[in-house]
């Protein structure tokens, strides 16, 4: 299905993009210049800087527009508190929160909202992301099922009203953690959550690989405290059913079974999908076995269903 856009018949945004920043001109030019020239729908493009010193508020002075609109916020408040402060600005029916290091690709941002245009009970869109740069380039796409069985949305495209309605991203997170625990709260409200089927995101992963390195250390701390706040927060809301226990338990025996032939970075399709497209499928929570034919020639896939 070929790329569909969505418009008014006198150009009112239907979208804000919100993006946040520090000190990476290079990459948030690219990720700027991909947003503009990829994307159809009316929109509106907020860009927070947390106090870059290397350029990137000279470059977005010579920007700025009604379509364009910086917000410099001088100091680093945590990716959370950052966000929110530009959700409670927005006032379109449709947002997107996107990073730095992300480049859209293929109308990404156009295909989500046609989803959310078609498919009223979709409260949030996936952003399909493949990283080009970093530890994980050799995966066709990311996005990990969180220790409750939920697959996460790392950047994505919902109903503004239902970001309100969840209050934005949970500060205690900060930084690390926020994206699994947007998701968590949609499918508590009921909404479903669905993926892109192709690509919408580039990313230039700005990860320290060294395990020696003091960065590499730090971020392993963050990680390891974002997951367990969310383990805190949702383990026991969203206990796992026998269904879903006997679902895991057959996929990681069919795994052992087929071994390295059956290698989650393959792009090689077994029974119409490939094999991240089963390991989230089967490894989800509220992704149906039947998902795969319910999608067919649908741009989305990998549909969770809300908690009703």
């Amino acid at each position: 299905m070929g790329a569909m856009t969505s418009t008014t018949m006198d150009g009112t945004p239907l979208l804000s993009v919100v993006l946040g920043t520090c000190d990476r001109l290079e990459q948030l030019r690219e990720c700027i210049e991909s947003v503009v020239a990829e994307t159809r729908t009316p929109f509106i493009l907020y860009v927070t800087d947390a106090g870059s010193t290397d350029g990137t508020i000279e470059y977005l002075q010579s920007i700025a527009s009604d379509r364009i609109r910086p917000i410099f916020v001088g100091r680093k408040l945590g990716q959370a508190r950052a966000y929110n402060d530009v959700f409670a600005m927005v006032t379109t029916p449709y947002v997107c929160w996107i990073s730095d290091d992300n480049i859209v690709v293929a109308n990404g941002l156009d295909r989500a909202v046609a989803i959310l245009e078609r498919q009223p009970s979709v409260g949030m869109v996936g952003l399909k992301v493949k990283d080009i740069r970093g530890p994980f380039v050799d995966a066709p796409y990311i996005g990990g099922l969180s220790s409750v069985g939920i697959l996460n949305v790392n950047q994505g495209v919902l109903r503004t009203q239902i970001l309100k309605d969840v209050g934005g991203f949970s500060e205690e997170f900060r930084d690390y953690g926020i994206d699994p625990d947007l998701t968590a709260k949609v499918l508590l409200k009921g909404w479903d959550i669905a993926y892109t089927k192709a690509v919408a995101l580039h990313h230039q992963r700005n990860w320290e690989t060294d395990p020696a390195s003091p960065a590499y250390k730090r971020l392993m701390e963050r990680q390891k405290a974002y997951k367990e706040l969310y383990e805190k927060r949702y383990g026991s809301l969203f206990r796992p059913s026998p269904l879903y226990l006997a679902k895991r338990g057959a996929w990681k025996l069919f795994r052992q079974a087929m071994g390295r032939r059956f290698r989650l970075d393959s792009t090689r399709p077994f029974l119409g999908l490939i094999a991240r497209d089963w390991h989230n499928i089967m490894g989800g929570r509220y992704i149906s076995l039947l998902d795969g034919w319910r999608t067919r020639g649908e741009d989305f896939h990998l549909v969770q269903r809300g908690r009703r």
